[in-house]
């Protein structure tokens, strides 16, 4: 009677901790953090950050909430296009959703300048709520080509651990523009054209000189006469 007992009380206490084992498989979103998340671009070359150019972030999914797992769904200003997010780490999503950008409202009135807030390489953008972002570069660094568009999820789960403060990086680098080459010298120097064809000014000078020659000769010639 004593075993069955401890067996009971065993299986009662296995019972009770079913639903504490549940909840810790799967975390749960603070709410008091949705509108004060935070999104932390950085362009990069060769490893190294590039300030300059602009980017604008669009939020293009919000969460939805299903028995305790955590979705995106795309905006109304997208779902005519796209209706379901089957893998929101494809880069052709983002580029599909970068098409239509023109239906989308950034978050910020003015696109962000990379190094505009004095950290090199990076744009930030604050106080977001929880959902899916599409970051588009708009305009390039000096020098540099612009980055593919890309997509961050506010918050985002690592390690069991929501994150909402995000940093990310683009997964395509920067790329440097080859200049271009510069035409060859003339070696004349003042950036004046070199001389080609037949010199005419000359001429006439040296006509002149003839005459003075040849009316040089004949008053010799007569002064030799007399």
């Amino acid at each position: 009677m004593r075993n069955h007992l401890l067996s009971a009380l065993l299986a009662l206490l296995m019972l009770l901790c079913l639903p504490l084992s549940a909840a810790a498989a799967h975390p749960v979103p603070d709410p008091a953090r949705d509108g004060s998340c935070t999104v932390t671009i950085t362009m990069n070359y060769q490893n190294k950050p590039i300030s300059g150019g602009t980017v604008n972030l669009y939020k293009v999914g919000d969460v939805l909430e299903d028995d305790g797992n955590y979705s995106f769904v795309p905006v109304a200003a997208v779902k005519g296009t796209i209706s379901t997010f089957e893998n929101i780490q494809s880069p052709e999503l983002a580029e599909e959703l970068a098409k239509l950008e023109g239906k989308l409202t950034p978050v910020t009135e003015t696109p962000v300048t990379v190094g505009g807030n004095g950290k090199k390489g990076i744009a930030e953008f604050r106080d977001l709520s929880f959902g899916l972002y599409l970051a588009v570069q708009e305009t390039a660094a000096s020098g540099y080509g612009k980055t593919k568009p890309f997509l961050v999820s506010v918050p985002y789960l690592a390690d069991g651990e929501y994150c909402y403060d995000v940093k990310t990086v683009p997964k395509t680098d920067l790329e440097r523009e080859v200049e271009p080459t510069p035409p060859p010298s003339s070696g004349g120097g003042g950036g004046k054209l070199p001389q080609t064809g037949q010199l005419w000014w000359p001429v006439p000078v040296l006509i002149c000189m003839g005459l003075g020659c040849i009316a040089v000769g004949l008053i010799r010639r007569r002064e030799g006469s007399e």
